[in-house]
């Protein structure tokens, strides 16, 4: 869901006064977030004041800081327009579980219901295989894509809610788009979601295609597929010189010892998720540029034949379907 970050941005569209409840690191004036929340938007810096939450360096990007920045919220609200108010949770106990004087609205509250289950999805029927995908061989290394819930790297969120307010059918950053996206681009972008050390990175597995159908699983923790059918291969032979390295697993306790030049290259083997090693990753420290890869080293990847001609039209190289055509059962 997107909460104050949407709101922000519609917001911003009036230029009305914004009050901003914001984490600031103890010991800092709170001004690298304010300009990055105010690039990000696009917001006039004379319309917005500031409201922050002093918290550790360590917590800033955690939840344990909310409960502050909600309570803040009410103590300075005029008026509360309840949306999505699930039953027992957090807001609940503050809206309606304390005393309050607060004055409500409750014009554009909605029935919660529950979260819709992805697990028993099937992404690509594994009995409809395509021979060219059966065939692959062992040559090639894969980076996978999967819907992006929020800006692609190197997007603002005002550029990403642009887009978002013009969706009509598809998502507009399921995973077919997001591989168009990079195609278009030529480039695939680093991230550094859930690396260890921070810096952005590439990954990729030296999978099959066929192999990866296994761990492209959903994952209810982050309400996400840990990958969905849609990939670029770079040919292995080209690893090397691309910077393309095999990451090295390491148990939790380890990960302290690890070189500081390491670390983008190793992974801790996790406590309760063993997809990590399962995947055979390897990784490039910073973006790819596909432009400077020869078209024979390259291929794309789609679920069905339909998505080829599209994504084929964005970069020459050669694309390879999982299946001739998606059932509708497939998608339910």
């Amino acid at each position: 869901m997107f909460t104050w970050d949407f709101v922000t941005w519609v917001a911003a569209a009036y230029k009305p006064r914004l009050h901003l409840v914001v984490p600031r690191i103890k010991g800092t004036d709170g001004r690298e977030i304010t300009q990055a929340i105010q690039a990000d938007f696009g917001l006039a810096p004379e319309r917005v004041d500031w409201r922050f939450i002093d918290v550790d360096a360590s917590s800033v990007e955690t939840k344990k800081w909310w409960p502050r920045r909600d309570s803040m919220v009410v103590e300075i609200a005029n008026i509360i327009r309840p949306v999505s108010i699930r039953s027992g949770g957090n807001w609940d106990d503050i809206l309606y579980c304390r005393p309050t004087r607060l004055r409500f609205d409750h014009r554009f509250e909605v029935t919660v219901h529950a979260p819709e289950s992805h697990h028993l999805r099937r992404l690509v029927d594994s009995s409809a295989l395509t021979r060219p995908i059966q065939d692959w061989g062992d040559d090639w290394l894969i980076h996978w894509t999967r819907t992006c819930h929020g800006p692609w790297p190197g997007e603002t969120k005002a550029q990403f809610f642009e887009c978002f307010s013009e969706w009509s059918v598809e998502y507009c950053h399921s995973a077919y788009k997001t591989l168009l996206h990079i195609l278009r681009e030529k480039r695939i972008r680093a991230s550094a979601r859930k690396i260890g050390d921070k810096r952005a990175v590439v990954a990729f597995t030296d999978l099959s295609p066929v192999a990866s159908l296994e761990l492209m699983r959903w994952r209810p923790r982050w309400t996400n597929w840990a990958f969905e059918p849609y990939g670029i291969a770079i040919h292995r032979d080209l690893a090397a010189t691309l910077g393309i390295r095999p990451v090295r697993y390491v148990p939790a306790a380890g990960w302290k010892t690890v070189p500081t030049e390491e670390k983008p290259f190793t992974h801790s083997d996790g406590k309760s998720d063993p997809i990590w090693p399962m995947e055979r990753e390897w990784r490039c420290l910073g973006d790819v540029d596909l432009a400077s890869i020869p078209p024979e080293a390259i291929r794309i990847i789609v679920r069905e034949r339909a998505e080829a001609e599209k994504a084929g039209k964005q970069l020459a190289a050669g694309v390879f379907a999982f299946m001739e055509s998606a059932p509708n059962e497939l998608d339910k």
